[in-house]
């Protein structure tokens, strides 16, 4: 009898660490986007790559140029151009990874969302992309636009945003 009231005693605490730990983990922290991202941005022209996946594990490219702007809001919320392709309501997010931006160089991730064609050529009319963003170096923003459609995260062009004056 002892001997089952001392691992319930256990199974209790056990239970009541794991919960907590889950709680604490799974919060959906309120954070809030530095305030030298918000704004409008701009990335001159610069080489894409979209990938087409024509059999299981064969690829197809295809590359052109194309402008990429973005308007960042404070509500996190970002939207703009990707070549011919707008995308509206990308949320920004912080790297969920475990590492933090000084180690994987990516501070923000904007989920765009679906997209169309980046350039007359583009073989998809339709893709999942994500914007990721390094640290700011002074008023540029380097960024990686990837393909993560299917759980992939192709690499399409490496951006330098440079962010645009109110006027």
């Amino acid at each position: 009898m002892f001997a089952y009231s001392s691992i319930m005693k256990v199974i209790k605490i056990f239970t009541f660490l794991i919960s907590s730990w889950l709680l604490v983990s799974c919060n959906t922290s309120k954070w809030s986007i530095q305030p030298e991202y918000i704004g409008k941005w701009q990335a001159s022209k610069s080489k894409i790559t979209v990938r087409t996946e024509e059999k299981w594990m064969k690829f197809e490219f295809m590359n052109d140029s194309a402008e990429v702007n973005m308007e960042i809001n404070a509500d996190k919320t970002v939207s703009g151009f990707i070549g011919m392709a707008k995308f509206e309501n990308g949320r920004l997010k912080e790297n969920p990874g475990f590492l933090p931006a000084s180690t994987t160089g990516v501070i923000y991730i904007v989920e765009c969302g679906s997209i169309g064609k980046i350039f007359p050529n583009d073989p998809l009319n339709k893709k999942e992309v994500e914007l990721w963003f390094s640290p700011l170096k002074g008023n540029t923003l380097e960024a990686e636009l990837r393909l993560t459609e299917g759980g992939s995260k192709f690499p399409m062009a490496g951006l330098f945003f440079s962010k645009l004056k109110d006027p």
